[in-house]
């Protein structure tokens, strides 16, 4: 073949070829075959981003599954009805496979390379790690199946009280689910005397009196539910089988109450408080919030004192040199009356409606399917006002309701006339705004359309609640209600409610504030009367992140900010409403990445970073490097916590080398990577880490040839590999030269941090 390549061409078909290579044809066909190798690793690229984003959703499908079988109450909720007939089972046993499950899912997630994934798939991807490390947390540390035993009786009832209030099925298709879960309430709260272990007196005595109020549910209120969802139509034996299932419904909770008085209270010496730490976790998995806790009450904290400060100013419209107060009592007077509850909150709906299409808050629904009623009768002893919406996958049963309760007649004029205060006409616009439109159910009414089912059925609460509150401000700030001061005040005075929340939540958990203390709290700050503040401390030790209202509205208001300062002048509220309520219900801090990209996820909590924490520096020591890895992607860095997460990034860089001990009791991997490049003379260089609070900052040097350079003209894509000390739990990992914090939570997994595209007209090198 050689000496065929070296015979001389005749003169003809040398010029032929000598036209042809000059020839603008000839020369595409070159350069097209040239570029076929690289068109088809291209291809091979995004075949493989689609199989990683198949993987994203296989994954995805069988988490959901395994957490409804976990939480079968929670499915039916949802709308989905396999596991009706179940009730969740909390034994040790149960919920050691559970923890199981989950770390298999940390894995599985763990090998898929997030920065191969389409925007969407990573947002799915981003949400299934963040619940699964916070429903670990859960599990292994907060523990609040050994320590709250309010967790069994709120089981109990919503897995009954979830079937029989919607109608997806006749009552003859349902009665058997209802027996089947009745039938096992006796075991659940067998396993809960099994579990429960010195939990806080507050946590046991709240729970008793629930309990009681379960008792009656089951007693009173099951039985009308049962009649009003068609149960009087069955024969006699359908009718005794349902009521034998409740009488041993009602005598396992009263055998419960009984021994909750009796047992578990004297011994009921624990803690309430979360501690800083756990706090600080539970925010960073269950809501991707990574400022700082201390960083986040100093602005609740001067939030509150803003919100009193404008309170007082809007009082003075309304109730000149008489305070706040007064200005409150004059608004608590202008209520309907009882039997006209119902149509005034029903008129006001349909104003905020009309100014919602006619002000393009944003694009209403097609169709609505909400009712304003009383609320029934079983349920008005737990609820003021409240909204009933079907779940996001039910599609039989999709009727909503916003329920109001009037006044009992039994009381007396003066209870009967505090009850109605409460639903003066303005406080009524706010808790409509928060409930119907634009807050809850139009957010359900969106989620309904999310192609996503993870982030249909994985929310965060800073967002759903967020959403809510956020409307409540925004809908005043649009010019509803005519810039009326008495609305005003009443959306100001539930907005300072959920502030108090949001400083008690964070005192009394990380800072050793007491509940008597709370209780004072709000009394002083937030002009609440003793009983109600009593019940809002009481929450608060049971609910440790109910400042989740406050903190999504805060998210919500900063990056409506931002959004508008990029729109410039084509920014319009309503498409903004729009694109927030599209993507489910995942953090904002997901939001900010669809809607900003990675630079704007860097900093999500409505509060600026404090620059305040010092930057230790890390000692590390140099496992591995060289220009030959299987890294096929952008520029990027990797923190490694366990086993198998180093072998399978030695699989990439190993080149078939020995696999370095490294001991990850306490130790842990940095891999950076400059990316896949075109020609040889590149490399990188770990030269520092340093790290803030969980965040860290990875600097390196990186070579790159210059122009001229005599290059090996291969495929390169340099590593370095460092063994570092063990960073804290939650802890992520980022270049140096990138701004901003940590890009999502983590427990104990790997993290691949994409990096932000380069600027326009910036070289990063050759490529």
């Amino acid at each position: 073949m050689f000496r065929l390549m070296r015979r001389k061409l005749p003169a003809s078909l040398l010029a032929l070829v000598v036209c042809a290579s000059l020839s603008p044809f000839g020369h595409a066909a070159a350069q097209r075959r040239r570029r076929a190798p690289a068109r088809r690793a291209v291809e091979r690229t995004s075949n493989a981003n689609r199989l990683y984003d198949a993987r994203v959703a296989q994954i995805g499908d069988a988490y959901l599954r395994g957490y409804y079988a976990f939480n079968p109450s929670e499915a039916t909720s949802a709308g989905l009805h396999d596991l009706d007939s179940q009730l969740e089972e909390r034994s040790a046993a149960s919920v050691a496979a559970e923890v199981r499950r989950l770390r298999g899912v940390l894995a599985e997630l763990a090998r898929v390379p997030e920065w191969r994934l389409s925007p969407e798939a990573r947002y799915d991807f981003l949400v299934l790690q963040s619940h699964a490390a916070a429903q670990l947390l859960e599990l292994e540390d907060l523990r609040m199946w050994r320590r709250n035993p309010n967790v069994y009786n709120q089981l109990v009832s919503s897995g009954v009280d979830n079937i029989l209030k919607r109608n997806y099925a006749p009552i003859e298709q349902r009665l058997p689910s209802v027996l089947a879960r009745e039938r096992q309430i006796a075991r659940l709260l067998e396993e809960a005397r099994a579990n429960l272990d010195n939990p806080p007196h507050v946590y046991t005595e709240t729970a008793i009196a629930q309990v009681a109020g379960s008792v009656d549910f089951f007693e009173r209120v099951v039985p009308q539910m049962f009649e009003r969802a068609g149960g009087s139509q069955l024969n006699a034996a359908r009718r005794a089988e349902f009521h034998a299932a409740n009488d041993q419904a009602v005598g396992a909770l009263r055998g419960f109450r009984e021994w909750l008085e009796r047992d578990l209270l004297p011994r009921s010496t624990g803690d309430f408080a979360l501690g800083a730490e756990n706090f600080r976790r539970k925010l960073l998995y269950e809501e991707m919030v990574d400022t700082p806790v201390p960083a986040l009450l100093r602005e609740g904290e001067r939030q509150l004192r803003e919100t009193q400060d404008q309170m007082r100013a809007v009082a003075e419209e309304i109730a000149p040199g008489r305070g706040v107060l007064a200005a409150l009592q004059l608004l608590a007077r202008e209520h309907p009356a009882a039997d006209g509850l119902v149509g005034e909150a029903r008129a006001e709906l349909d104003r905020i409606r009309a100014f919602i299409r006619s002000e393009e808050i944003m694009t209403p629904p097609a169709r609505e399917n909400l009712s304003v009623a009383e609320t029934p009768e079983y349920a008005r002893s737990l609820s003021f006002a409240s909204l009933d919406a079907p779940g996001a996958f039910e599609r039989v049963a999709t009727e909503a309701y916003y329920y109001v309760t009037p006044p009992d007649p039994a009381w007396s004029a003066q209870q009967q006339e505090e009850h109605l205060e409460h639903y003066n006409r303005y406080s009524l616009t706010i808790t409509s705004i928060h409930e119907a439109f634009p807050g809850h159910y139009y957010q359900a009414l969106k989620l309904r359309q999310t192609p996503s089912r993870v982030r249909s059925a994985l929310g965060a609460a800073s967002f759903v609640e967020g959403w809510a509150h956020y409307c409540e401000q925004m809908m005043i700030e649009e010019g509803f209600g005519g810039n009326n001061p008495k609305l005003r005040l009443a959306q100001l005075d539930a907005a300072l409610l959920r502030l108090c929340r949001y400083v008690i939540g964070i005192r009394m958990h990380t800072a050793g504030m007491s509940y008597d203390e709370a209780v004072e709290f709000f009394m002083r700050e937030g002009y609440q009367a003793r009983t109600n503040a009593e019940r809002e401390a009481r929450r608060g030790t049971l609910d440790p992140t109910y400042l989740v209202y406050t903190l999504g509205k805060m998210q919500i208001m900063r990056l409506r900010d931002e959004w508008r300062k990029r729109m410039g002048d084509s920014f319009r509220i309503g498409d903004f409403h729009d694109r927030l309520l599209s993507y489910g219900m995942p953090p904002v801090k997901i939001l900010r990445m669809a809607m900003l990209g990675d630079e704007g996820a860097r900093s999500n909590a409505g509060v600026e970073q404090s620059s305040s924490e010092e930057a230790k520096p890390v000692e590390f020591s140099l496992l591995a490097s060289g220009a030959m890895s299987a890294h096929e992607g952008v520029r990027a860095v990797e923190l490694i916590t366990d086993e198998a997460g180093w072998r399978r990034a030695w699989e990439t860089i190993g080149g078939g080398r020995p696999l370095p001990d490294v001991s990850f009791d306490t130790r842990a991997v940095v891999v950076a990577y400059q990316g896949q490049q075109r020609t040889g003379g590149y490399s990188v260089e770990i030269t520092g880490i340093k790290r803030v609070g969980t965040v860290l900052a990875v600097s390196v040097n990186e070579r790159r040839p210059a122009s001229g350079d005599v290059t090996t003209q291969v495929i390169t894509s340099p590593f370095v590999a460092v063994s570092i000390p063990r960073p804290p739990t939650g802890a992520s990992v980022r270049f140096a030269d990138e701004r901003g914090g940590a890009v999502g939570p983590q427990q104990e997994r790997n993290k691949i941090v994409r990096p932000r595209a380069p600027r326009a007209g910036r070289r990063r090198g050759r490529r």
